[in-house]
């Protein structure tokens, strides 16, 4: 497993440019903005596979990985799938894209006789930009969707919904996390066709002990690394996975006896197929809790 990770300096970022206890009364709760259903995008006829292109940094791929486990839930329930990927660590989706231009453009200058080379494609800002920088967070995944939509125009797309890295009982996360959740609705209300993965959501009802489920394991969160990222272990990509398979699919998966899943978070550690049992603290728990958002 790749671990050169640059780390941003998420905390500091928020506690400055946010600005003191004004922001408070803005952020505590639900706001308004996020009571409002988005519409759930419509995926195009595919003929053929269903062509995934995941945009997205570390949150997406790192201890565990979202791309590698939707494609294995998709071959375990007999689903005609590819998955692709543009990839790259601790960057905005602006420089993902530079980094991985020739593929980028080589993914969407592909056609398909269908009329849509992509049927659905999952986006996933950087954190500072995603709860600081509204305008570039728009014009980062509109410029995806522009690129996309020109061999791919009834692309269903999704922004994926972060997470603050700070632990979920702390007065920041609940200060933080509506406006993280905000921004990502706004996003998807600004784009055609996109819809809004609340993975936090799910986190949340993990946290709070829903179906028997317990998020501390000697001590530790075993939901997500407990460092200045907050990256997602095992345990919760298996559970947001799910999420993710039932929203494009419109069911619960099977889950297969192994997934690829993180054998730690060291650097002599990767991701590898294992029985889901050793890999996942609560698999049942989190298969309940993952039905629930279906």
């Amino acid at each position: 497993m790749k671990k050169v990770l640059l780390f941003s300096l998420f905390g500091a970022l928020v506690l400055t440019s946010c600005g003191d206890k004004n922001k408070k009364g803005e952020t505590e709760g639900t706001t308004e903005a996020t009571k409002e259903l988005v519409a759930k995008p419509t995926a195009p006829k595919a003929e053929g596979p269903i062509r995934i292109l995941f945009v997205g940094n570390s949150h997406t791929e790192y201890f565990a990985s979202f791309p590698k486990m939707l494609e294995a839930l998709a071959k375990e329930n007999n689903k005609q799938v590819e998955v692709k990927s543009l990839l790259e660590m601790g960057v905005s989706i602006d420089k993902i894209i530079a980094a991985n231009q020739k593929d980028a453009d080589k993914l969407f200058g592909q056609t398909d006789k269908d009329g849509n080379y992509f049927d659905y494609v999952i986006l996933q800002e950087a954190t500072p930009v995603a709860i600081q920088e509204l305008d570039k967070y728009k014009a980062n995944t509109k410029n995806v969707h522009d690129q996309v939509i020109k061999n791919s125009p009834g692309v269903a797309t999704y922004i994926y919904g972060l997470t603050v890295p700070f632990e979920y009982n702390e007065r920041d996360y609940k200060d933080y996390q509506p406006m993280l959740i905000d921004n990502g609705v706004a996003v998807a209300k600004a784009l055609p066709n996109t819809g809004f993965l609340n993975f936090s959501a799910v986190l949340g009802a993990a946290y709070e002990g829903k179906e028997g489920y317990t998020a501390i394991k000697d001590g530790k969160d075993v939901l997500r690394h407990t460092d200045s990222s907050r990256h997602m272990l095992n345990d919760a990509v298996f559970v947001n996975s799910i999420v993710l398979y039932q929203t494009l699919f419109g069911e619960t998966p099977k889950i297969p006896q192994q997934l690829p899943l993180s054998t730690g978070t060291g650097d002599d550690h990767d991701i590898k197929l294992m029985d889901v049992t050793k890999g996942v603290m609560n698999p049942e728990a989190l298969l309940k809790i993952a039905t629930s958002f279906k």
